[in-house]
């Protein structure tokens, strides 16, 4: 399944968003909550779903907002069960998202049997040496349960991203696909310097069970032209559909 994230195209409403999910032939949509109300209006993601005919199939949080808006969050997720959920650990002052993380998530996910995943972010350093959120090593989430894998966030921390993945043992459960290029991370997959095509196929021939989302910086969407724009998610989609699906099938097939 490939999903398409709605911070891709943060100068659009969602009303647009969803209409170019479907005409790029997405699988679903992935809401990134944030300050935007129609984010965090289930009847109006509801609405969206019935005039598109395309579902939202996770949520993700922004973190700008981590500590602000839990309560809009777990209020919107609660009203698509079944959806994925892939969350940041938290950041050491961030005592109330910390203690949301910890009380009411694996209580909301038990009730609505939502899928979790702990999502890892760039490295960053809090005072210039402690970690800004200590939970974020790979390692450290491998302990907590099921992992989303943001590949761009991997390459920023200068961890190698076969390795990574090869080292797992089935807790990657999502991924967040974009590329690094001309120094610059979140860019389309389709071009770049992370072994995307052979991390595809290398999953593929696995069998790999989990979900996709395209994760990219709005700019390399060519958002205000249209045509462009559309041809870009197009082209990313087609991307995963030759290096993914298209091996995966061949894989079952050969069985």
């Amino acid at each position: 399944m490939l999903l398409f994230h709605t911070d891709n195209l943060i100068h659009y409403g969602l009303d647009r968003v969803f209409q170019f999910a479907k005409d790029a032939n997405y699988d679903g949509i992935e809401i990134g909550i944030d300050l935007i109300y129609d984010k965090q209006d289930p009847e109006y993601l509801k609405e969206l779903e019935k005039r598109y005919g395309i579902k939202v199939k996770a949520f993700s949080l922004s973190e700008k907002y981590e500590n602000k808006l839990t309560d809009r969050f777990h209020k919107t997720v609660r009203e698509f069960p079944g959806s994925i959920i892939n969350l940041n650990s938290s950041e050491i002052l961030s005592f109330r998202y910390k203690r949301w993380l910890l009380t009411t998530v694996p209580k909301l996910v038990k009730k609505y049997n939502l899928q979790y995943n702990h999502k890892n972010t760039v490295t960053k350093m809090f005072l210039g040496f402690i970690p800004q959120r200590s939970n974020n090593s790979i390692e450290v989430l491998k302990t907590k349960g099921n992992i989303c894998l943001d590949l761009s966030a991997l390459a920023l921390s200068h961890e190698e991203i076969i390795k990574t993945i090869a080292s797992m043992d089935g807790q990657l459960k999502h991924i967040y696909l974009s590329n690094f290029s001309n120094h610059q991370a979140y860019s389309l997959p389709t071009s770049g310097i992370l072994p995307l095509e052979s991390l595809l196929v290398k999953l593929a021939h696995q069998e790999f069970k989990g979900h996709f989302t395209v994760k990219v910086n709005p700019k390399f969407l060519s958002e205000g032209d249209e045509d462009v724009l559309l041809v870009k998610m197009i082209r990313t989609r087609e991307f995963f559909e030759k290096y993914f699906v298209k091996e995966l099938q061949e894989t079952i097939k050969q069985k």
